[in-house]
């Protein structure tokens, strides 16, 4: 079990950082653009990866992969929108509890069990979460339609969460492959069909200046391919241990974020957001401990 949390706690911090450059990116270009270039990205990091990753293509990898796509598509594409309407400090962490909430009660309920320990230990990821959401500047900016794009980006991603858990446990990192070609099918045929009613997008691409749009583009680029370096830590993860752990570990991905914020763009870390970087070292610790004594 130690593994499954080292496992789970690098990929939330990959995540994060995926998450805060595909925000960043969706601040100057439009969110259904940056999602198509990331799994692009993500397709081709995918492809690499996969000699890493002992694989097999079996019909379970191949169509809960292709729904992972579908799904993993849809929830990026809410994030990025929610993360480009709203303060990243307060709607990353809201994504990363609800996300971690619908694949903890799924596998909790179908006889996934810790133990006391360790479901406390969840919680405390849960509540750490919570934690990390706190925003010193007050949360007036943070509209309606914001904050409903991120719950909405939240159910998607737990639900994205539980379809990796249903692929064969041979299956390793092929699913993952799937998924990325898959959800950038879905994406290309999107933004093809929504490409006549995009005007007003297209004009607010055109208003900033190219070199800022090439670096909005690459940076893109960069967080496809850090998703799919997490997804497939995840998958394995999930393979290794049990869903519920990995998904309260996702919880976690607000450290990535608010790193990434703290370093690029000089953002403080308030002292209940430190008290959410504490609790969750020590809720992944427990975790862990609670695992073995299982």
């Amino acid at each position: 079990m130690g593994t499954v949390v080292a496992l789970g706690f690098a990929a939330a911090i990959v995540y994060g950082t995926s998450d805060f450059l595909g925000g960043f990116a969706a601040r100057s270009l439009p969110a259904l653009h940056v999602t198509l270039l990331a799994f692009a990205a993500g397709t081709a990091t995918s492809g690499l990866l996969l000699p890493m990753v002992a694989s097999s293509w079996s019909p379970g990898a191949m169509i809960f992969g292709a729904v992972a796509g579908v799904a993993a598509a849809g929830s990026i594409w809410l994030l990025y929108s929610a993360l480009a309407l709203g303060p990243v400090s307060v709607l990353a962490p809201l994504v990363a509890v609800v996300a971690a909430l619908v694949p903890v009660a799924y596998g909790l309920t179908h006889g996934e069990r810790l133990g006391v320990p360790g479901e406390t230990a969840i919680g405390a990821v849960v509540v750490s979460g919570a934690l990390l959401a706190y925003d010193p500047a007050g949360t007036s900016y943070l509209t309606t339609r914001a904050l409903l794009t991120g719950l909405g980006a939240g159910i998607v991603t737990g639900a994205y969460l539980v379809v990796l858990d249903l692929t064969p446990p041979a299956s390793g990192a092929a699913p993952v492959v799937v998924e990325f070609a898959v959800g950038t099918a879905v994406l290309g045929v999107l933004a093809a069909l929504h490409h006549h009613r995009s005007r007003r997008h297209a004009q607010l691409v055109m208003t900033a200046q190219p070199t800022g749009r090439l670096v909005s583009r690459r940076v893109a680029l960069a967080s496809g391919a850090s998703q799919a370096v997490a997804d497939v830590i995840v998958i394995v993860g999930i393979h290794r241990g049990n869903l519920a752990v990995m998904a309260a570990l996702m919880a976690l991905y607000p450290l990535g974020t608010i790193a990434c914020a703290r370093i690029i763009t000089k953002e403080r870390l308030a002292h209940l957001q430190a008290v959410g970087v504490v609790l969750a070292v020590a809720a992944s610790v427990a975790l862990g401990v609670a695992g073995k004594a299982a």
